[in-house]
């Protein structure tokens, strides 16, 4: 500041001493020795208070117990020590002075915090300058066991819009955040040493606690904003200090928050994530601006889990001002007359992996069960599913009108009580039937465990007591396995020979399995039995070993997960297969036949139709690719590797009757190992565009198969050609090559050498 005084000497004029803007008073060495010892005294005086402050930090605190009405006794007694420098207004002009108002505040509690509750202490010595003793070994050994260096978490809360008086009140900003300290403290084993504040236009407060935890905002009036952060040591749950921070900071309600939760240091892997470490933590809590509008709905520990219920708002899919403008009343417009447009997502976490939300509902759950039901030949009157405590499933399946009665087992009874209370759109009837889902008169709801329930009635071992004797299921759902769970449970069940036959036995000659199978695999993937996914892969052989026929592979990219999820259906009967291949009309219509009309002349299916049903009929190249990676590359595979010529029937062959008898003549020459296929759209050029065909292209996709009896047959008759993959190969096989080459069977391999010309009339 001094450095921009200079002395205005004007010539002719005589001296002026008279300050102006942009110079100082001539300075007088009387001043100047003034000032001198003034700040000797001062630097003496801060030296003092430092050094004092500093013993402060050291002393070790006695705490004592809270008690009920202790809060307000907290805040009566507490001691302050405040600088505080004013500059007054005809001084705001000149550069020479300081420019802000601050005040550096410091406080102390004697009564609930104990710092200074040492025998010796009264009201009139605010400080004590003895030592502590030092700590005991026995207190030394307990650090050890306790929080010091052990993992913690971090909260960081962004309030924007909130009340500009509020703000613009420091002591009332000061003790919103006492508030936010005292109701944290009475949930969470912390101890607060002391809490120092600075006031400028903007305010900051911190909160210093022992094992190294802390909490702190700072204030922005002109902005509107708040920004509150913590830090606690340890692995206690801390989340509710956001709610806690919001209900004393937002005090009228109208601001907007935004947070995120972070798990920091190391913990150790004990077969399963905590809550925070997995998707409730990964996808939701630790990320602070992609979505605003975060609110916890509910939370619950059940005898079996932990559930959490959380809406928001996503930056990316989601407009704030579309909600807002949404929820207000007395305006007719188009965000008014559709809310649900424009409402927050919602997501189900179970120990904190993500189960479903609002935003992938209609695709996740349409997707895991119409592709069976409507797959079935005359529509499932029997239904089950296992697992399914948020509704959904049973929503979906209730839609069909051939159902009469459908056999949903969950476990968790709190689970459904969940449901009902926290996503009541999920287990939502009342559009096609009458109310809750739960309560509809052809669910027969159980809470028990589904595998015992199935074992007992099932068993193929033993003949269940006629009380427990029950009809099998033309569809059955199973909506509680996770590929991806590594619990020992479930690592024994996906290779439970047992289990899986009870459940094949419990499905009718015609009925069909279906089930969700976790994150669909990627092109860069090993071998599933190599990969995260091991569980998976021992799941596909065992269902294939207790004798399902067909088995078909698709997935849903739509469904909120971040990622495609895979599904399964798994066939008792060949004839599926028939109902499986429909085409997009034929399925269209099934639709309309066999799905109920909604109340409100929606479509009783927001997501499935003929075209997207279409698409699961063939699985992805990823699938291929991965299913081909196992250890022992399957044999389908490997058929085409050395194949170097292709030649399409029409090309090859052509046929003549003379007196009634069928002859085929070579129309081409033709070595042995020629694949010869059905009569198609390709042509011989396009075949042989490469030494090795790229499967999978569109060099082969398009071939149409001729349904009659062709030439290729009485070839193979003849001993001349055998078939490529012969057609019941893939019977009871999950092969994603398969389903994805199904032409494969109606390709021949030459046995020998023919010439042009070449006659066979055997």
């Amino acid at each position: 500041m001094f450095g921009k005084c200079q002395e205005s000497n004007e010539s002719g004029g005589g001296n002026d001493t008279s300050p102006s803007k942009g110079h100082c008073p001539e300075s007088k060495p009387t001043i100047s020795f003034s000032l001198f010892v003034i700040s000797i005294l001062l630097g003496a005086t801060l030296s003092y208070y430092l050094g004092r402050s500093y013993k402060t930090y050291s002393w070790k605190p006695k705490l004592i117990q809270k008690t009920e009405g202790q809060k307000e006794k907290l805040l009566a007694s507490a001691q302050y020590r405040r600088t505080k420098i004013k500059v007054s207004e005809d001084s705001q002009q000149d550069e020479c002075s300081p420019s802000e108002e601050w005040i550096l505040e410091e406080i102390f509690f004697q009564d609930f915090f104990g710092r200074y509750n040492h025998e010796n202490n009264n009201s009139e010595n605010e400080f004590d300058d003895e030592e502590d003793e030092e700590p005991e070994d026995e207190e030394l050994e307990g650090e050890e066991d306790g929080k010091t260096g052990a993992p913690g978490t971090t909260i960081a809360v962004d309030f924007e819009k909130l009340d500009q008086n509020f703000l613009l009140d420091h002591m009332e900003v000061r003790e919103s955040f006492l508030n936010v300290v005292w109701d944290a403290s009475e949930n969470l084993d912390i101890a607060v040493l002391s809490i120092h504040c600075q006031i400028k236009v903007r305010s900051t407060c911190e909160a210093i606690m022992k094992d190294g935890n802390f909490m702190r905002f700072l204030s922005d009036p002109a902005k509107k904003q708040l920004t509150f952060d913590t830090f606690i040591a340890g692995d206690e749950d801390i989340i509710n200090i956001i709610s806690i921070a919001q209900q004393h900071f937002d005090i009228r309600h109208q601001g907007r928050m935004r947070y995120s939760l972070k798990l920091r240091g190391t913990r150790p892997f004990n077969g399963r994530y905590t809550n925070y470490e997995h998707d409730l933590g990964e996808i939701l809590l630790e990320n602070k601006n992609h979505y605003f509008h975060k609110r916890k709905i509910g939370n619950a520990q059940t005898a079996f889990q932990n559930i959490h219920v959380y809406e928001a708002l996503s930056y990316k899919v989601q407009s704030l001002e579309g909600y807002e403008n949404s929820l207000e009343t007395g305006v007719d417009n188009y965000y008014t007359q559709n809310p649900d447009l424009f409402r927050p997502n919602q997501w189900l976490f179970l120990d904190g992996v993500m189960q479903s939300s609002y935003l992938g509902d209609a695709a996740y759950h349409e997707a895991l069960v119409h592709p069976a039901m409507l797959a079935h030949s005359v529509g499932p009157k029997r239904a089950a599913i296992i697992g399914g405590g948020e509704g959904a499933t049973l929503r979906e399946i209730l839609k069909h009108r051939s159902i009469e009665v459908c056999t949903m087992i969950e476990i968790d009874a709190g689970m459904i009580k969940a449901a009902r209370d926290w996503l009541p759109w999920m287990n939502n009837c009342s559009d096609f039937s009458d109310g809750n889902c739960f309560d509809d008169k052809r669910t027969d709801l159980r809470t028990e465990d589904a595998f015992a329930w199935f074992l007992k009635r099932f068993n193929k071992d033993s003949e269940p007591p006629a009380e427990l004797q029950t009809d099998p299921f033309d569809v059955i759902v199973m909506d509680a396995l996770d590929p991806e769970d590594t619990a020992n449970f479930a690592v024994n069940l996906y290779k439970d020979l047992d289990f899986w036959g009870t459940i094949l036995n419990a499905i009718s000659d015609d009925g069909i399995l279906v089930m969700q199978m976790g994150i669909s695999p990627h092109v860069s993937d090993p071998g599933e039995e190599f990969g995260r996914n091991y569980n998976r892969a021992t799941l596909f052989d065992t269902v294939e070993a207790v004798g399902f026929k067909r088995m078909f592979l698709y997935e849903e990219g739509h469904s909120n997960f971040q990622t495609p999820w895979s599904y399964l259906v798994a066939c008792k009967s060949e004839k599926c297969s028939e109902e499986w291949y429909l085409n997009e009309a034929e399925i269209d219509l099934r639709i309309r036949e066999r799905i109920l009309p909604t109340k409100s002349g929606t479509p009783g299916l927001r997501y499935v139709d003929g075209s997207t049903m279409k698409k699961y009929q063939r699985p992805s190249r990823a699938w291929q690719t991965v299913y081909c990676r196992k250890l022992h590359s399957p044999v389908e595979c490997k058929a085409f590797l050395d194949i170097k010529n292709v030649v399409l029937q029409r090309d090859a062959f052509q046929t003549s009757f003379n007196n009634g008898m069928k002859t085929i003549i070579a129309k081409v020459n033709m070595t042995k190992g020629t694949v010869i296929s059905s009569t198609g759209s390709l042509t011989t050029k396009q075949a042989l565009a490469s030494n090795k065909l790229q499967f999978g292209s569109s060099l082969i996709n398009d071939v149409v198969f001729e349904s009659a009896i062709s030439a290729l047959d009485l070839l193979k008759d003849c001993n001349i050609t055998h078939v490529l993959i012969e057609k019941d190969f893939h019977l009871g096989k999950i092969s994603p090559y398969l389903e994805r080459h199904l032409y494969m069977h109606d390709m021949h391999i030459l046995e020998q050498d023919i010439k042009e010309g070449f006659e066979i009339d055997c």
